[in-house]
C-alpha cells in the first residue's frame, strides 16, 4: 500500500474514537440534563495508556465512542485499561458510579509499581 492511501486510512482510525455514545433511551437531551463520562481514544498513537469504556449498564459501547452521555443517577461501567502494546498489560475494571446532571467526568488509572499495568480505574469530576 502506498503512503497516499495509508495516511487517509490512519486518519479515519484516529477520528473514529471521538464520538459520544447516547447511553439512554429516547431523543437527544440538552447537555444540562446529562452527565458526560470520557475515557480515551481507542486508537491513540501518542499515549501508552488507553482507558476504553466497553459497556454501560450492560449495553456495549462501540469502538467509535470515547465518551458516554448518561442521565443522572447510578450506572455500572466496564472499562479496559491498556498499557502500551504488551500482551499482558490489559485489565478490565468494573465501576459503579453515581453521576449528576450537567457534570463532566474523566476516567483515571492508578498504576501498579513499574507502570506496566493498572491497579485500578476511578471516575473523577472535571
Amino acid at each position: 500500500m502506498n503512503r497516499r492511501r495509508l495516511t487517509p486510512a490512519l486518519l479515519a482510525l484516529l477520528l473514529a474514537g471521538c464520538g459520544t455514545f447516547q447511553a439512554y433511551e429516547g431523543p437527544k437531551r440538552p447537555a444540562s440534563e446529562l452527565a458526560i463520562v470520557s475515557g480515551s481514544s481507542k486508537f491513540s498513537a501518542n499515549s501508552p495508556l488507553a482507558l476504553i469504556i466497553r459497556s454501560v449498564d450492560e449495553r456495549s459501547v462501540d469502538v467509535r465512542y470515547n465518551s458516554i452521555a448518561l442521565i443522572p443517577g447510578k450506572h455500572r461501567l466496564i472499562v479496559d485499561c491498556h498499557i502500551g502494546e504488551e500482551a499482558g498489560a490489559a485489565s478490565r475494571h468494573i465501576l459503579d458510579v453515581d453521576v449528576g446532571a450537567g457534570d463532566r467526568y474523566g476516567l483515571s488509572a492508578q498504576m501498579r509499581p513499574g507502570n506496566r499495568s493498572c491497579e485500578s480505574v476511578t471516575l473523577e469530576s472535571r
